[in-house]
């Protein structure tokens, strides 16, 4: 290209003038700029490439793509214009392209790292794990210490679900450039993904403690904080992310379920009502305060959100469904109607569908039509167990192994690992079997505070091999523990539950009542040999029914299937008999109907078992003060009541398959 010297001069001078338009974020004025360049020079490729950036950066892809490939005209084997090239490819999602140009970058360059890098993140695109992970390695063998290549092979890994190398690749991406709040996120996520959560809070807290203004580090640290119950700092992670983002609606909404969890109603729905003020449709932060109301039993409250909610949007569900649980239904509110017309829409999807099945089963309880009612309950239950797998082999199994392996000589054997410690009251059974109530009677007392379910030891139990670096498996790795390390995992779960409460409490006991602990039983015996447990029992097909009866999630595999339901609660009073016989004395068996019939009677038998002097307060734990997280949230609000017991005689003709399973139990 031959130029003049003025015209070079010229060219200087309009290119400066781009460059600090283009960095004052003034793309408008660089862009014309860069367009007058060509105009003095078409061929140039420098004007060329900083135009396709623009229009890459103001979502003009396409043009982008035409600015570059006119370069490649010029210069086809210049490899960062298809390394360029290939980046707004992938920007687009068209990996098979991206690829291509990846590859010619890389085949007229063999030392530009970031293409091998991006090709393998165009191959994941393309679900083509091995090629990606292959690139990936490619670009760690000319760079040992690139950060980003580990961090992107570390994604891949946890695709492949292979979690050790994962773990490996995040460690190292994060330890190269610890300024990066972005890879030890996602090291903390990794972490938190196997059961490491004491390890992933120690990473969150340094991603924000090395970056103070990185919005979305906060909000990461926070869900995980709001997931542990540790409200207190989870309120402090959002409330730093709202002053470094306040535009962003989201974080409000957080604060308003923080809020929630902390039993502060007043302040969550203001929150919710900031960010409705912003937007008066949005139907997060509308559905937060359904929510709100619905723990705090304000049913009036409760129905005005959900007409509001109708109101907006009355092709969707989320508004009845709602008004479902606010209250108990009448035939002549015109609920079921409005929920059935819904049901029959070919457009609604599987998981809105589910919830109207719910919706309808609870409705027509409510009506005592109790025909209706099961069908419903029966066809949500059906679709969602349609997505899940459970295994009744795989299930027995598991507590088979439990049973076989934490036997009278084990605990002998390993009685040096337990702590002295006191503090954790543990309350287990199935679900729906009055944890709930035994908590609330509990927790009544003024030396006790409930910390709710805690997500601990099945997580615990999981990570505990990877913990150790053992091929075995758990439970048998439990025997490769040493004291300290036992010591440890009891003063991570001593430490997690003193978080909960909060700091500025003393409690002499904190309760957890994450119900399937019963699987857990020998590991937190073993390591805890003076706390107490409590096992709640109610009625076998009562306990059933009240499980399929409730949406719960796919952490309840068996939960969908009545047959499936039976075959569990099966299994679960096996390993409770194993467990009574090889600790005998450690638990306490309250029967939820005895407690109903005689509440003072078992409430006073649960202190004296906890080894704490009567208070009146436990007769009363309806008026504890604070929202409810279960359920039956206006049940839990009643003075304890009787009618939920013998329940399954309404459903008697249904209950064939269940009552078939039950059965077999010895």
């Amino acid at each position: 290209m031959n130029l003049s010297l003025q015209q070079s001069k010229r060219l200087t001078k309009i290119f400066a003038q781009a460059q600090s338009a283009e960095q004052a974020k003034q793309l408008h004025k660089a862009e014309g700029l860069y367009l007058e360049m060509l105009k003095v020079a078409p061929g140039l490729p420098l004007a060329r490439a900083h135009l396709a950036f623009i229009y890459s950066a103001t979502n003009r892809k396409n043009e982008a793509i035409m600015q570059f490939n006119k370069i490649l005209v010029q210069a086809p084997k210049h490899a960062l214009t298809h390394f360029n090239l290939a980046n707004v490819y992938y920007e687009l999602a068209e990996s098979n392209h991206a690829i291509r140009h990846f590859e010619l970058a890389i085949n007229n360059d063999p030392n530009l790292v970031d293409a091998y890098i991006h090709c393998g993140m165009a191959y994941r695109l393309a679900s083509s794990l091995d090629k990606a992970e292959h690139y990936l390695h490619k670009a760690l063998n000319i760079d040992k210490k690139n950060a980003k290549a580990f961090h992107v092979l570390g994604s891949i890994y946890q695709e492949q679900k292979d979690m050790p190398r994962a773990l490996e690749c995040f460690q190292s991406a994060a330890a190269l450039m610890p300024q990066l709040a972005q890879y030890r996120i996602s090291f903390a996520e990794a972490l938190e993904a196997v059961g490491f959560d004491h390890e992933a809070g120690l990473e969150f807290h340094k991603a924000c403690e090395t970056s103070p203004d990185y919005a979305d580090g906060f909000i990461g640290y926070g869900e995980y904080l709001f997931k542990h119950n540790r409200y207190d700092e989870a309120l402090e992670c959002f409330q730093r992310a709202h002053a470094l983002t306040p535009r962003n609606l989201g974080i409000l909404d957080c604060l308003g379920k923080t809020y929630l969890g902390m039993n502060n109603d007043t302040l969550a729905l203001t929150k919710y009502k900031e960010a409705l003020n912003k937007e008066p449709t949005r139907i997060a932060s509308l559905a937060g305060m359904g929510q709100v109301f619905i723990e705090t039993g304000n049913v009036n409250a409760g129905l005005a959100i959900a007409d509001k909610l109708i109101e907006i949007d009355p092709s969707h569900p989320i508004g009845f469904t709602l008004k479902s649980k606010i209250r108990k239904s009448s035939v002549s509110d015109g609920l079921s109607e409005h929920l059935l017309k819904l049901y029959q829409q070919s457009s609604l999807s599987v998981e809105s569908k589910i919830e109207v099945s719910f919706s309808l089963g609870k409705i027509y309880n409510d009506q005592e039509n109790y025909t209706a009612a099961f069908k419903y309950y029966s066809e949500g239950n059906a679709l969602k167990n349609a997505s899940i797998n459970y295994s009744k082999e795989a299930d027995e199994a598991i507590f088979s192994t439990l049973i076989q392996f934490f036997n009278e000589d084990f605990f002998t054997q390993h009685q040096h690992l337990g702590t002295e410690c006191t503090k954790p009251i543990l309350i287990i059974g199935m679900p729906r079997s009055g944890t709930t109530l035994t908590e609330q009677i509990i927790s009544s007392h003024p030396q006790v505070i409930g910390a709710g379910e805690v997500t601990f030891w099945d997580r615990a139990s999981t990570a505990l091999a990877l913990k150790l670096n053992t091929d075995t498996l758990y439970p048998q790795c439990v025997a490769e523990l040493n004291a300290q390390q036992a010591h440890d995992i009891a003063n991570i779960y001593e430490t997690t539950l003193r978080k909960i409460t909060g700091p500025n409490t003393t409690p002499t006991h904190i309760t957890d009542k994450m119900p399937h602990n019963f699987l857990h039983v020998g590991l937190i015996a073993l390591l805890f040999p003076n706390v107490k447990i409590i096992h709640t029992k109610r009625n076998a097909i009562d306990t059933c029914l009240s499980i399929f009866f409730q949406h719960f999630n796919d952490a309840h595999p068996y939960a969908f299937n009545l047959e499936n339901l039976g075959f569990h609660y099966q299994q679960y009073q096996r390993i409770m008999c194993h467990w009574h016989r090889v600790l005998p004395g450690r638990i306490l068996d309250i029967n939820y109907e005895d407690t109903i019939d005689a509440p003072e009677h078992w409430s006073r038998k649960l202190i004296n078992h906890l080894g704490l002097e009567w208070d009146d307060a436990c007769l009363a734990p309806h008026k504890l003060e604070r929202s409810v997280k279960t359920a039956s949230h206006w049940q839990v609000r009643q003075p304890i009541y009787k009618t939920s017991i013998q329940r399954w005689k309404k459903y008697e003709e249904f209950l064939g398959p269940l009552k078939a399973a039950l059965e077999q139990i010895n």
